[in-house]
């Protein structure tokens, strides 16, 4: 629904003209995006023992941030994986962020993970949750990322799984 913010419910000007609605509705749009960036760049500060690269791939744009999938998870990865195996060192993206309302329960994410990895062998699928306390997000998400990748990057770290 969107809503005229030069009129108030019973059609009075508010007193604001058109260039100062969309300044308004600019300066919303700007605090919502720089509040949903804080939060993802704080998570990803926070795990960066287990995933020390994750921040940097988010600073240079390399990780594809979906919010409320609805159900399209599987159309998003087929797409992810679409790079020809010849250019997979020019990838756009490294991962895939699913986003999902705060309702969205952990036994939903724990599904969305198995469907992925299921049909796409190639991938890996984390989620995160956060009544799930240590090292998780703020919000229900998954992660997905390229399996031969991800391994790379830990051997290079020098991570074992515990």
């Amino acid at each position: 629904m969107q809503v005229d913010t030069a009129t108030n419910l019973k059609g009075e000007d508010n007193g604001y003209d058109e260039k100062e609605q969309r300044f308004f509705k600019e300066e919303e749009k700007e605090q919502r995006l720089k509040e949903e960036v804080t939060w993802i760049e704080e998570y990803f500060l926070s795990i960066r023992k287990l995933c020390p690269w994750i921040l940097k791939y988010w600073m240079e744009n390399k990780i594809l941030h979906i919010k409320d999938p609805n159900g399209c998870e599987l159309n998003w990865c087929a797409a992810f994986t679409g790079t020809p195996e010849t250019s997979k060192e020019h990838l756009a993206h490294e991962a895939i962020l699913f986003e999902y309302n705060n309702n969205a329960s952990v036994d939903m994410l724990y599904a969305i993970t198995e469907k992925i990895e299921a049909k796409y062998k190639e991938l890996i699928a984390f989620w995160t949750h956060p009544i799930e306390g240590d090292n998780n997000a703020p919000k229900p998400c998954v992660i997905v990322q390229d399996r031969a990748l991800l391994t790379d990057l830990r051997k290079q770290v020098g991570y074992t799984d515990e």
